[in-house]
C-alpha cells in the first residue's frame, strides 16, 4: 500500500449560543456502528491544554447534547464518519469526549401511541417526527399501543421481534438486517492490516417462531434438526402473517444459520471506506478456503493520530449469494 498522510476533523457546528469550531489536533477516535445494536457511539480523546482551549473553558467548549461530526481521510480528502450529539465529557487529562448519533435525541423523546393495524412506517413516523423513514411495508395487526415510552425503548421493543433499527445521518431506518446496495469492496487478505477470520462451525439448529394473535392464541412454528442444542427464537406480536409465511420466514432462517461462512474479523486500512450493511469480497492467495462475498455486520473505527493509524475492524455477516 502506499503513504498516505492521515487527516482529520472534528467539527462542532454553532449551537445554543457557542460559536462553531474546528479540531484538527487531536489525538484518538473510535467509532463503533452496526445494525445490530440501535446506537452508534464515538469516543474522542484530545489533549485538554490544547491551545485552540485557552481562552475558554472546557465546559463552555463542549455541552452535553451539542452537535459534533467526525471527518477522517487521508491526504486532505475527508469522509463523514460520524455525526451526533455530546454525552458526557471527561474532567480529566487527557480530555475524552463520549458521543452518540440521532439515536441520542430518540432516547429522549417520550412518546404515547395507540393505533390499530397500522404499518411499521406508520409507527416510525409517529415515534419518529421530523426523521425520514426508511423500511419495508411490514404490518402490524391489533392494538399497538404504548404510553409514556422513550421512543427508543419502542425500537428496542421491535428488536425483540425481529425487527433492527439504526440511523444513517438522518435517516432511520428498520429491516430484519442491514443490506447495502453499495458496491462491493474488494479485499485481499494479504494486503489487509489483519484478520481473524475462521470456518464458522456448522451446528444441528431449531427455529421456533412463535406469533400472539389478535385474540390472544399463541400459535408456535417449529422447522430444523430435533433435538438440537442450538435454539433460535423469533417471537411476533401483532404481525399480518400466516401461519404458512411464518414457516416460510423460519426456513430462512434455518438456512441462513447453516449457510457456511466465516466468524470473526478483517482490519482493513482506512481505504476503501467500508460500513455495516455493504458487501466484502474475500480472496486469498494462501488461504482460498477463505474466498467469497460477506455482508459487513458491524465495523470499529480507530483513527489514531499518536500511532500513525487508520484502521477498520468489520466484524463479519452472512454470506451474500
Amino acid at each position: 500500500m502506499s503513504t498516505h498522510a492521515l487527516y482529520g476533523e472534528l467539527v462542532f457546528p454553532t449551537h445554543n449560543g457557542r460559536q462553531g469550531f474546528r479540531i484538527r489536533r487531536f489525538n484518538e477516535v473510535r467509532i463503533e456502528n452496526s445494525w445490530q445494536s440501535l446506537t452508534d457511539t464515538a469516543e474522542i480523546t484530545t489533549p485538554k491544554n490544547a491551545k485552540d482551549f485557552d481562552r475558554f473553558k472546557i465546559s463552555e467548549w463542549f455541552r452535553e447534547g451539542d452537535p459534533v461530526e467526525v471527518w477522517l481521510g487521508y491526504d486532505g480528502e475527508l469522509e463523514l464518519e460520524f455525526s451526533g450529539y455530546i454525552t458526557k465529557v471527561s474532567a480529566g487529562i487527557p480530555l475524552v469526549i463520549n458521543c452518540e448519533d440521532e439515536m441520542y435525541k430518540l432516547k429522549r423523546n417520550v412518546v404515547s401511541v395507540s393505533k390499530q393495524d397500522c404499518g411499521l412506517k406508520e409507527l416510525l413516523e409517529a415515534i419518529a417526527p421530523g426523521y425520514k423513514v426508511v423500511c419495508d411495508n411490514t404490518h402490524l395487526v391489533g392494538n399497538v399501543r404504548y404510553s409514556k415510552k422513550a421512543a427508543s425503548e419502542i425500537l428496542e421493543d421491535l428488536k425483540q421481534k425481529g425487527i433492527y433499527s439504526w440511523f444513517e445521518g438522518k435517516e432511520l431506518h428498520a429491516f430484519n438486517k442491514s443490506k447495502s446496495d453499495i458496491d462491493p469492496v474488494d479485499v485481499k487478505l494479504e494486503e489487509t492490516a489483519g484478520e481473524s477470520l475462521k470456518q464458522k462451525a456448522i451446528e444441528d439448529t431449531m427455529v421456533i417462531i412463535s406469533l400472539i394473535r389478535k385474540k390472544g392464541k399463541k400459535l408456535n412454528v417449529e422447522y430444523g434438526d430435533q433435538g438440537a442444542g442450538k435454539r433460535l427464537r423469533k417471537e411476533l406480536s401483532g404481525m399480518n402473517i400466516t401461519e404458512v409465511e411464518m414457516r416460510k420466514e423460519a426456513e430462512k432462517m434455518y438456512k441462513d444459520a447453516k449457510q457456511p461462512g466465516l466468524d470473526g474479523d478483517v482490519t482493513l486500512f482506512g481505504i476503501p471506506r467500508v460500513q455495516h450493511g455493504m458487501k466484502i469480497n474475500l480472496t486469498s492467495m494462501h488461504y482460498p478456503e477463505k474466498d467469497g462475498m460477506y455482508y459487513i455486520d458491524t465495523v470499529t473505527k480507530t483513527f489514531s493520530r499518536e500511532s500513525a493509524e487508520y484502521r477498520q475492524a468489520c466484524k463479519m455477516g452472512d454470506q451474500a449469494v
